[in-house]
């Protein structure tokens, strides 16, 4: 689809891009499959697509996967979506829906159980799901499923902490999403931040190619890339409370630019002398900046901290 037919489209179903939602619209249709491509999409996979919007991505992925739940916040889509849908009657269900509020893993079981009965597409779907006590998931690890999607650039770190921390995370997320983000999350020490631990955490992020700004329509202010994260099938770190250790990071990146013994001390209320203690058990140099540390040091520092 090209610029002209994609003003088109949108002017038929009376839909103006909606920056507040991020409406960049992806028309180049080498992206479009390199981004399959990177993700390795098969008739063996079960793929979520976030913020599907024209369908651009939508319809390659659907060519290529076993199923497809595609999930679209903003409901000006659903003519679109719902004439995709009578291209992938068998294997492509859409939803309307906030993808950080929707349990998408209810479908994808259901799809298992039942494939005859689970996959409509008519907007709000067949029956409604809501979320689990972790937040987005339920448990139920015989589940596979791979994220694959043009994530509007505002709430990219919200949905890859939503997949990062699910009880059942996916095998794979392969996004576009700005430049200086991918990078962010494919940081080392020295530049890390509490995304990029949240992402290495889980998984390996890789910066699979650039993508310019006019590959969209509307062409947005910065550059993109695609950004796939393959997740651990177990984990790599033993983390005794996942919350505290984030509380933990978070209270120490709130002073980044301090030195780490400073950050230990004000933001955790750590005794001074304790603080030091911790740091020389760990051979940190205490004048170390929190961006420094490795995840390793990461993980063994909230332990004593913790302890």
């Amino acid at each position: 689809m090209d610029v002209e037919q994609l003003k088109s489209l949108l002017r038929n179903n009376g839909i103006k891009p909606n920056f507040t939602y991020g409406q960049n619209f992806l028309i180049d249709e080498f992206v479009l499959q390199d981004i399959a491509d990177a993700a390795k999409v098969t008739k063996e996979d079960n793929v979520l697509e976030i913020g599907p919007g024209v369908g651009n991505l939508t319809r390659v992925l659907a060519e290529r996967a076993g199923f497809l739940l595609s999930v679209e916040k903003d409901p000006k889509f659903f003519q679109i979506l719902h004439n995709v849908k009578k291209d992938f009657k068998d294997n492509f269900r859409f939803e309307i829906s906030d993808a950080l509020e929707f349990n998408f893993l209810e479908v994808f079981r259901s799809r298992s159980a039942d494939v005859s009965g689970s996959a409509d597409g008519h907007g709000k779907g067949d029956r409604q799901f809501s979320a689990g006590p972790d937040g987005v998931l339920s448990s139920g690890s015989d589940l596979h499923y791979k994220v694959v999607a043009n994530i509007p650039y505002y709430i990219t770190g919200k949905i890859l902490k939503m997949l990062m921390y699910a009880k059942i995370k996916p095998e794979s997320v392969t996004i576009l999403t700005q430049k200086e983000v991918a990078q962010n999350v494919c940081a080392k020490p020295g530049n890390l931040s509490v995304l990029a631990i949240s992402v290495q955490l889980f998984g390996v992020p890789e910066l699979v190619a650039p993508v310019l700004a006019r590959s969209f329509y509307p062409a947005p202010k910065v550059d993109s890339a695609i950004l796939k994260i393959t997740l651990d099938k177990t984990p790599r770190y033993k983390l005794a409370d996942e919350k505290k250790f984030f509380k933990i990071v978070k209270a120490c990146f709130a002073g980044k630019r301090k030195q780490i013994h400073n950050t230990m001390t004000n933001n955790l209320g750590l005794d001074k002398t304790r603080a030091l203690e911790i740091l020389n058990q760990l051979k940190i140099k205490p004048t170390s900046r929190p961006q420094e540390l490795s995840i390793e040091q990461w993980v063994e520092l909230v332990d004593l901290i913790s302890n």
